[in-house]
């Protein structure tokens, strides 16, 4: 079976502290936790009901905290070339990990950091799995320059432009697909802003709800909730270490 190209296959979040990050997430969306640690190495899952869909690391000393997204792809060491010669950065060079698959960790012209990776499993990605419970239902870049950043991951990863909004002072908001499945969008990050970076919209059993879980737990409102065009409800949030993170549902 040929291995898949550009999508997004895995969330892990590194954590300074993995016990207060496990804490949070599981009850605010819904996940159960499994333990997958290697000698040296602790690394819990995140399970929504039908399986894996993340990873709960620890912070290495020089490491980057926060969420990062996996894009299946080809071959590691050709995107990596393809990243390079578009003018993207690569983070962490292309390793082996041993009963999983290859990765590397690039970075795009603007500073947006992804993880790419070709799996041993041949389990496929199946849009439909963005709308279970549990699943990231949407991936949206805030870029250094949209129309940039479009370009760069459209020749990296194959995504189309599905369609565009004018979203007036926020600028061109630009929907992405992945083999003709709407998964994400972009757009140009406001003045003011610490950082290009992607947010992972997770899907859950209601807004209000999952909203006030988050908040008994520390989480503080950026922005929302509020509906999106196709009837789903979201809001944008930073968790008690301050790292944003967005929930996604068709019940408000």
């Amino acid at each position: 079976m040929a291995a898949q190209h550009g999508p997004f296959i895995w969330y892990e979040y590194t954590s300074a502290d993995p016990d207060r990050a496990a804490d949070f997430y599981a009850p605010v969306i819904g996940w159960t936790m499994s333990d997958f640690s290697q000698p040296g190495m602790p690394y819990r899952i995140f399970n929504a009901p039908d399986g894996g869909v993340g990873g709960l690391a620890t912070l290495r000393e020089g490491g980057r905290k926060g969420w990062l997204g996996y894009v299946q792809v080809k071959s590691v060491d050709e995107t990596v070339a393809a990243c390079q010669a578009a003018g993207g950065g690569l983070v962490e060079p292309a390793m082996d990990i041993p009963g999983v698959g290859r990765m590397a960790i690039l970075s795009d012209p603007g500073g947006a950091v992804l993880a790419i990776m070709t799996p041993l499993s041949e389990e496929r990605w199946t849009p439909d799995g963005m709308a279970s419970r549990g699943h990231c239902g949407w991936h949206e870049l805030y870029a250094r320059e949209g129309g940039e950043a479009f370009s760069f991951y459209a020749g990296l990863f194959g995504w189309t432009e599905a369609r565009t909004m004018d979203m007036g002072q926020y600028g061109v908001y630009r929907i992405f697909a992945q083999d003709g499945h709407d998964i994400g969008g972009m757009m140009t990050m406001m003045p003011g802003s610490p950082a290009p970076l992607w947010n992972f919209y997770f899907q859950v059993d209601g807004i209000a709800a999952a909203s006030g879980r988050a908040a008994e737990r520390g989480a503080k409102t950026i922005m929302g909730p509020h509906q999106v065009p196709g009837g789903g409800w979201v809001i944008q949030m930073l968790d008690p270490e301050g790292v944003a993170f967005a929930l996604l549902s068709m019940n408000p």
